[in-house]
């Protein structure tokens, strides 16, 4: 058992704690860059007049879009350093937070942004100290970006969607409020859930797992399980909403002590190339991988099926771990996510290019499963959820 366990994220959780974000980014910094996608929605208004009545300064940046490219980035890191910024908030899904991520370096450190992502075929420039703080406020249950190290910028030249690295990043204040999430539509609801229940599997059986990782994944995958459904059904239920908020931030912690692996990898190449939506590329490459992957940990596969909520009492251990692929399918099923990748246009001839970006800038993760991939392996994944 060796491992370390790292988290310097400041979590602010529960109903209502959006109302201390003043008190916690008067002490941060001067003036603030607030990085969104919820361009027009009452939430931001609401937040934006939360800061303005505590007379917190800030630049109000609502130009964020899904799959953030590093051309828009190095743009926003231009009017971060014309307006005088100190510091990043994001406020939404993973997409804001990440930019905002992204914008504290590229404020602090020379060139582009695209010149600090992780490519493994060139030397990336190193992320430094000077990294300007970032303040994360989740208004979705799905990406974890709220306590990890890590975010995610597409090339919209080379189509090639990476990651950011760095312990810098990591949010000095997370503020996690349920009641944020009360009025995701459905399907974003359905997708951001998928995507965290995607981290807390991928971690938990992923090669680098530790005893902490297994146990913020377990719980996470539990939860998920049980509430995601609801939290789908009806949005203003705010028990399954907290327990969706609680869930989301134990499979953050958790892949920034293990990781993911091959759905993500699989998932980044269909964000990149498609610009699909995070969560929807990780509901459809998880069950086929656990379909592939399940021989390579039995015992693990098969708590993980037992996790999701199904009754194993009675039958083989090789048998529960077999059916950890079909208890994803069953919760797609019942989220309203069983899709196929021709639903999204894509031609069986596109496959080949989506496997070579796979192996071309995302080894980490492919190195990482439990079943190390070959070529073929995961050309048949792709063509099986063709």
């Amino acid at each position: 058992m060796n491992f370390e366990f790292f988290l310097p994220a400041k979590i602010i959780f529960g109903c209502g704690k959006i109302k201390e974000l003043p008190v916690y980014a008067e002490k941060i910094g001067k003036k603030a860059f607030i990085a969104t996608s919820l361009k027009g929605l009452d939430l931001i208004k609401d937040i934006l007049k939360l800061l303005k009545n505590s007379n917190i300064s800030y630049y109000f940046f609502d130009s964020v879009e899904a799959n953030p490219t590093s051309t828009l980035i190095d743009k926003a890191v231009e009017v971060f350093k014309k307006e005088k910024c100190d510091y990043a908030i994001g406020i939404g899904g993973g997409s804001s937070m990440d930019f905002a991520k992204a914008v504290a370096i590229g404020a602090s450190h020379e060139g582009s942004i695209w010149d600090y992502v992780y490519v493994p075929y060139r030397e990336n420039k190193e992320i430094t100290q000077s990294t300007l703080p970032v303040i994360a406020v989740t208004t979705t249950s799905g990406t974890g970006s709220e306590v990890t190290k890590w975010a995610v910028v597409t090339n919209p030249k080379t189509y090639e969607k990476s990651f950011l690295e760095s312990e810098t990043i990591i949010p000095k204040i997370s503020i996690v409020d349920p009641e944020l999430t009360v009025n995701l539509p459905k399907q974003l609801t359905a997708a951001t859930g998928m995507d965290a229940l995607s981290h807390a599997i991928e971690s938990y059986v992923n090669i680098n797992a530790t005893p902490v990782s297994d146990m913020t994944a377990e719980e996470s995958i539990k939860i998920i399980s049980r509430f995601l459904p609801e939290a789908v059904a009806n949005g203003n239920n705010i028990i399954a909403r907290e327990k969706m908020s609680w869930a989301n931030t134990l499979a953050g912690i958790t892949i920034e002590h293990a990781g993911t692996h091959l759905v993500h990898a699989m998932g980044h190449v269909l964000g990149g190339r498609l610009n699909l939506d995070h969560g929807i590329a990780m509901a459809l490459c998880l069950e086929p991988v656990l379909r592939y992957s399940w021989t390579s940990n039995i015992e693990k596969f098969a708590k993980l099926t037992s996790l999701m909520g199904e009754d194993i009492s009675g039958i083989t251990e090789k048998k529960a771990a077999k059916m950890s692929s079909e208890a994803v399918k069953e919760l797609l099923i019942e989220v309203g996510l069983d899709m196929k990748l021709s639903e999204l246009g894509v031609k069986k001839e596109m496959i080949d290019t989506f496997v070579d970006d796979a192996f071309k800038y995302l080894t980490p993760m492919l190195d990482a499963s439990p079943k190390k991939p070959l070529k073929d392996d995961v050309k048949k994944l792709y063509l099986s959820i063709l």
